[in-house]
């Protein structure tokens, strides 16, 4: 599978974490600085980096006014968005099916790039996710080493209702990664 990664050059550190797990996972990964899907051919899956810097450089055209002409049989499986923090997407790229990460100080993780192979072309088993996944979920959220989710394992609230958190379990004398859902107040926690 060929995979162009557009990304804005604000984004060059996590840009090459990713390109480096996509062809970990097989992927064949082209690299688009600063650039949204340029010369994309049929065999090609975009995957786009979103963040203040993508919305700044990207966000009018992308508006309501659509997908660029350049990107080909464009579809679900053919976009795949990527979150970078938490700058919504724009209206015309919001009803895509795309992976947030919690936090774009935390490192990508490997089942981010298995997940954005198997949105792109929808080959393999999907990793593993937490919540009720199914085709029809929109947001995977990726909280590094606690894992990908798809929604709420209690109260099935979307991941966009999940937040990460850091703290100190002062009593255990040790430092947790915590993920909190903001709807029901679930959690889960792993040391750091």
């Amino acid at each position: 599978m060929r995979i162009r990664l557009s990304y804005r050059s604000q984004d060059e550190y996590l840009a090459s974490s990713l390109a480096t797990l996509l062809r970990r996972v097989g992927a064949d990964v082209v690299c688009d600085a600063d650039t949204f899907c340029s010369e994309s051919s049929d065999d090609d899956t975009v995957v786009l980096l979103w963040s203040v810097a993508a919305l700044a450089a990207w966000g009018e055209p992308l508006g309501d006014t659509g997908l660029p002409d350049g990107l080909p049989d464009t579809g679900a499986a053919r976009l795949v968005p990527v979150r970078l923090d938490a700058t919504p997407l724009p209206h015309s790229l919001s009803d895509l099916r795309h992976i947030r990460l919690a936090s774009s100080k935390e490192p990508v993780t490997e089942g981010t790039a298995a997940m954005i192979v198997h949105m792109g072309r929808a080959v393999g088993p999907a990793p593993a996710v937490r919540g009720h996944y199914s085709e029809h979920t929109v947001v995977i959220s990726d909280f590094s080493r606690l894992g990908l989710f798809a929604s709420c394992p209690r109260c099935d609230a979307s991941s966009e209702r999940l937040r990460p958190y850091l703290t100190v379990d002062h009593l255990h004398d040790r430092a947790l990664r915590l993920v909190i859902c903001g709807a029901c107040g679930w959690q889960d926690a792993c040391d750091l």
